[in-house]
């Protein structure tokens, strides 16, 4: 305690000074603070926007032009109960066509299963999701979005109406049953679409039982060859490799390579990887504030040493132990880095408020970053203050008392 005392008195004398010798550990414990929070929301992003794209599903995919084999809906099922981690399995079949109204608009048919209701980001705003009953009935049944359903019929009130929609020489008229939400901007642009008839250069997409697809339109005839699982939060990676393996089981293809992955796990897996690159040089380069702050608190306390020689000296003579002088500047020094860290932790907070405004995804200050970067510059004072406290340590008391 006392040598704390002895520390901020002699920081309370020389406030300007001390203040200077700060300046290079605040400016770098803000800089570091605020480029690892930008780093850690730009993750925090990037994860919740490939989330939204997917909502857990992974894309299992037969490569045809390894094998000629494929699954069945029987083998869906199979798939399913065979993994805890997989809440719902659906095909992915599509295929486009047209429909005729006052302009034309091309739409893909969507067919799978129940489950797909996963995918719709922001849920049902009319009507319901086609239901198992609809699958096995092949009902020519379908759900669409807000937007579409403003320029494929210039409201969004559709519940109950029929749309032909032809492919080919064949047509089939399906009956809207739902209606997703759409966000803001997606609705707007809908209606200056409508209002200015440029409706045709949009694709609709209707999601329908997949059924419908192979059985009404006999597309595919319920060859399975790609298929979503549906995982539970955190469970994808893990789900993804079970399921490949219980497909090259089923279909006897272990070892072929037939069978892939095509999950936004792995590219979110990338994605931070990347920003952990970058994020981690940017702060090293910001970091060299850290050294150069470092290198003025042993400039400081060196000068310190030199004008208070006849303070040791006297000290010293009076029976003052060398590991005294020495844990008294060492002291003085980690107290000044301290004060610099807890202000440059405080300007990190207020400046990644400040870039928050400016950002479209909020900056993550983790309390782990903000600890270590105010340790480290603690660490960063004892070390360099370590050179000027062992000379003071060391002044000969004889030596020291003819200073003036």
């Amino acid at each position: 305690m006392e040598y704390l005392k002895s520390a901020l008195s002699s920081i309370k004398q020389n406030k300007g000074r001390s203040f200077l010798t700060m300046l290079g550990i605040i400016i770098g414990i803000a800089s570091v603070i605020v480029i690892l929070s930008i780093g850690n929301g730009m993750k925090s992003y990037v994860n919740s926007s490939l989330d939204d794209m997917t909502n857990g599903a992974v894309t299992i995919e037969i490569n045809q032009k390894k094998t000629d084999r494929y699954l069945t809906p029987q083998n869906l099922t199979t798939i399913e109960e065979a993994i805890s981690e997989i809440y719902g399995v659906s095909t992915s079949f599509s295929t486009y066509g047209e429909i005729h109204l006052k302009e034309d608009h091309i739409v893909n048919l969507l067919g799978g299963m129940p489950v797909m209701e996963r995918e719709l980001s922001d849920g049902i705003y009319k009507g319901h999701f086609y239901k198992k009953d609809d699958v096995d009935a092949a009902r020519a049944v379908g759900i669409m979005d807000q937007s579409s359903a403003i320029m494929i019929f210039g409201t969004d009130d559709v519940i109950d109406k029929s749309v032909e929609i032809s492919f080919g020489g064949r047509s089939i008229e399906i009956t809207i049953i739902g209606v997703a939400k759409s966000d803001e901007e997606a609705l707007a642009n809908a209606r200056k679409a409508r209002q200015s008839g440029e409706t045709a250069y949009y694709y609709h997409s209707i999601y329908v039982p997949y059924t419908l697809v192979t059985q009404k339109l006999g597309l595919n005839d319920e060859r399975i060859t790609s298929y979503k699982i549906y995982t539970h939060p955190g469970t994808a990676d893990e789900a993804a490799l079970r399921a490949k393996s219980v497909t090259e089981n089923l279909l006897n293809l272990r070892g072929e390579g037939a069978v892939s992955i095509q999950s936004f796990a792995s590219m979110a897996g990338m994605y931070n990887n990347i920003l952990n690159v970058v994020t981690l040089v940017v702060a090293l380069i910001a970091a060299i504030s850290l050294v150069v702050g470092g290198i003025g608190v042993m400039n400081i306390m060196t000068v310190t040493v030199t004008e208070r020689t006849r303070e040791i000296g006297i000290r010293k003579s009076l029976g003052a132990r060398t590991s005294y002088i020495l844990l008294q500047f060492l002291t003085e020094s980690a107290v000044i880095t301290l004060i610099g860290g807890s202000i440059g932790m405080l300007m990190g907070f207020i400046f990644t408020k400040i870039a928050e405004q400016f950002m479209s995804f909020p900056p993550v200050i983790s309390p782990m970053n903000v600890l270590l970067v105010v340790a480290i510059s603690t660490a960063d004072g004892l070390f360099f203050g370590i050179y000027p406290a062992r000379r003071a340590a060391k002044l000969d008391p004889i030596e020291a008392l003819r200073q003036e």
